[in-house]
This record gives structure tokens, C-alpha cells and sequence, in this order.
């Protein structure tokens, strides 16, 4: 009782006495019993020990009642406390978890963002865009390294700016010598039509030989100038193009008329198919007619035997001209590079024919001033399709 009751010290106390004095009526009663004073043994009993025994009961019950009182004080306290812990436990997990994902975030995005940037940076690089720098504040290797980006970033822009100068010098010396080449070039071969003519008088027969020699191979010589020429300008943005209205039909003829006798002269059956009634487009037909030539030019050279077709169509509002030939065909890995400068298509059946290897690419940049583009479809063994397409109106 004194463990369960620990707080009602008074209550306890007086337990205590009653228990006492119960204890000493009790052995009064028993000493008087066995005295045989059994009389007064009962009227001790009934007037002293039970109304004592009542009262101990009551104190009794008012303990056990006021420990299970604060028992159950106790056990709601207890279940409160705990409810209480447990959404504190609960609010500190979820803010713990929250506070993770920040931290998780803001770490990422310190490394994330940087290496974005970094990238980004790089990619532009890699497109020939030097003017930008990466602004990473990191002090750690991340900085570092952006820093690096940003000082090759600098050397390569001078080193591109160097390029440029010298390229652009290229293209200037090889204007100038071309100029300067076409001049007595043009008068050789002039004088040797002269001759070849009897303008000067007949000419022996054993001198007409080598002046007709003289004069192919000087308009050969003068055909690889002119396109050096050609891509001397494009690459100093100096050509422009002649815009007038021209005739696709009779473009694609006078190509044909110019290239009919090298197609006879290799047995190669050479055939065009232009629709009939193409309303006029507008371009330079000068810069088309030196395009189509080349491709043409390339189709009879390249094929030994079988032939090579022109064909040209016009739809929503753009043309399409092609050349198909039933040559040995181009391999896919130079399909990849035959537009670049210098760069001829070589095929294990022949030997690389020659030529300064610009003809593709000054159609190519002939077709882009235009707004269209060029292209090739072949493989090996079945022949070679070049087609370019450009607006029906260019400039309009």
C-alpha cells in the first residue's frame, strides 16, 4: 500500500493507526478467549474490533481508488505523451526529409548547372561560337576546369581569327593569279584559234596536231582557273548572282547541245526529258547552266558505257533538275564528302580521274546562293542520281 500510495502520505498514516489499533484489540480479544472470558471476549469484538475493521475497509477502498485514479491519470498522460512524441517524431522525419531534398537540390544544382553550362559552352565552341565565357562561381574543380574552358576558348578564337586572316589571303592571292593566269591564257588560246583558222596563213599539217593540242589543254587549263576563281569569290563572299527570268527548257537544252558531242565521242547514249510548257523561273541561268554542266560534265566522265539522262520538273513552286548515270556508282563514305573542296569519289573499278576536285562544290554553293540544295543518291555498281532543287523565283 505504501509503494501504490507513495503520494497520500496522510491517508496512509491514518491506515497505519487504524491498523494498529486493530491489531492490539485483536489480541486482547484472543488473550481474553483464552482467559475463558468468552463474554467479553465477543462484546470487544462487536463494540471495538468491528467498527474498526469497517473503517480500515473504507481507508482501504479510498486508497486503492485514489491509486487507480492516478493510474489512469497516469496511463491518459502517458497515451497523450505519446501521441505527442509521435507527431514529433513524425514533424521531424518530414521536415528531416524536406531538409534532405534541399540540400540534395541546391548540392545538384552546384554541380548540374555547372556542367550544363560547361557543355553548352563546349557545343558552341564546337560550332565556331567563341564570343560567350562560362560563368561558373564554383571555387572547387568545377571552376577550375571552367576556367580552362574559357582560356581555350580565347586561344582558340585567336587561332580561328588567325585562319580566317589566312584563308581569306588564299582567297585573295588565288583571285589575283587567277586574273592574272586568264590574261595570257586567254590571248594563247586566242592566237591559236587564229592560226588553227589560217588567219596567219595555212597552217602545215604537222603544226596543226600539236595547236590543236596547244588549245585543248589550255582550255582545260583555263576551266580549272575559272573555278578556282569561282571559289576564290564564294569564299570572299564575292560572288553575286545575275537574277533574270530564263527558260528551264532551254537551259537544260544548251547544256545538252554543249555536252552532246563528249557523250558521242564516248559511244554513251545521252537523253533529256523536260515537260512541256514550264513557266519561266527567275535566277541566274548562267551560274544554273555552269552547275548543270558540271554535274553532266561528271556523269559522261566517270561512265565508260550506258548512258546519262537529264531530267527537270517543276512542283509547288520549286525545280528539280537531275542527272542520272549508270556509272560504277559512289560509295557511302564518299557520298559524305564529295561536296567538300578537293575531294574527288574514288572507285575500286578506276582510277581517279582528273581535275581539281571543285566542281561539286562550287555547284553547291551556286544551288545555296539560289535557296535550294544539292544532293546524291548512289551505291557502288548501280550508278550515281545528282539532284539539285532551288525556288522557282529566286529573290521574289
Amino acid at each position: 500500500m505504501g509503494f501504490v500510495a507513495k503520494d497520500e502520505q496522510a491517508l496512509l498514516g491514518r491506515l497505519r493507526d487504524e491498523y494498529s489499533r486493530f491489531i492490539a484489540i485483536a489480541t486482547r480479544v484472543l488473550e481474553l478467549s483464552r482467559a475463558g472470558q468468552t463474554e467479553e471476549a465477543r462484546k470487544a469484538q462487536l463494540a471495538e474490533l468491528a467498527p474498526l475493521a469497517d473503517r480500515l475497509e473504507r481507508l482501504t477502498n479510498q486508497l486503492v481508488n485514489r491509486a487507480e485514479g492516478s493510474m489512469v491519470n497516469g496511463v491518459d498522460a502517458s497515451r497523450a505523451t505519446y501521441e505527442t512524441s509521435r507527431i514529433y517524431v513524425v514533424a521531424f522525419a518530414v521536415a528531416g526529409f524536406l531538409l534532405t531534398l534541399a540540400l540534395g537540390y541546391a548540392i545538384s544544382r552546384s554541380i548540374v548547372k555547372p556542367v550544363r553550362e560547361i557543355d553548352d559552352r563546349l557545343n558552341r565552341i564546337a560550332e565556331g561560337d567563341f564570343s560567350q565565357k562560362v560563368a561558373v562561381t564554383n571555387r572547387d574543380e568545377l571552376g577550375a576546369l571552367a576556367q580552362h574552358v574559357n582560356l581555350t576558348c580565347e586561344r582558340l578564337q585567336e587561332l580561328y581569327q588567325r585562319l580566317e586572316d589566312a584563308s581569306r589571303h588564299k582567297s585573295q592571292f588565288l583571285a589575283n593569279m587567277s586574273h592574272e593566269l586568264r590574261t595570257p591564257l586567254n590571248a594563247i588560246l586566242g592566237f591559236s584559234e587564229l592560226m588553227l583558222d589560217g588567219v596567219y596563213g595555212e597552217v602545215p599539217e604537222r603544226m596543226r596536231g600539236p595547236l590543236e593540242r596547244m588549245q585543248s589543254n589550255g582550255k582545260h587549263l583555263l576551266g580549272l582557273i575559272n573555278d578556282v576563281l569561282d571559289l576564290s569569290k564564294i569564299e570572299a563572299g564575292q560572288l553575286s548572282l545575275s537574277l533574270a527570268d530564263y527558260s528551264v527548257d532551254e537551259l537544260v537544252r544548251g547544256v545538252y547541245g554543249a555536252v552532246e558531242p563528249l557523250a558521242t565521242e564516248k559511244k554513251l547514249s545521252l537523253s533529256m526529258s523536260v515537260p512541256p510548257g514550264l513557266p519561266p523561273a527567275h535566277g541566274d541561268e548562267r551560274r544554273l547552266a555552269q552547275t548543270l554542266l558540271n554535274l553532266v560534265g561528271n556523269a559522261i566522265k566517270f561512265t565508260d558505257a550506258g548512258e546519262v539522262t537529264i531530267r527537270a520538273s517543276t512542283a509547288n513552286g520549286w525545280i528539280t533538275v537531275s542527272v542520272r548515270d549508270s556509272g560504277p556508282g559512289i560509295s557511302a563514305t564518299d557520298q559524305a564528302t564529295i561536296f567538300q573542296e578537293f575531294q574527288q569519289a574514288k572507285t575500286p573499278i578506276r582510277r581517279e580521274e582528273g581535275g581539281t576536285g571543285l566542281g561539286l562544290t562550287i555547284s553547291k554553293r551556286i544551288v545555296e546562293l539560289h535557296g535550294g540544295r544539292i544532293w546524291v543518291e548512289s551505291s557502288l555498281g548501280q550508278g550515281s542520281t545528282f539532284s539539285f532543287m532551288l525556288p522557282n523565283r529566286v529573290g521574289k
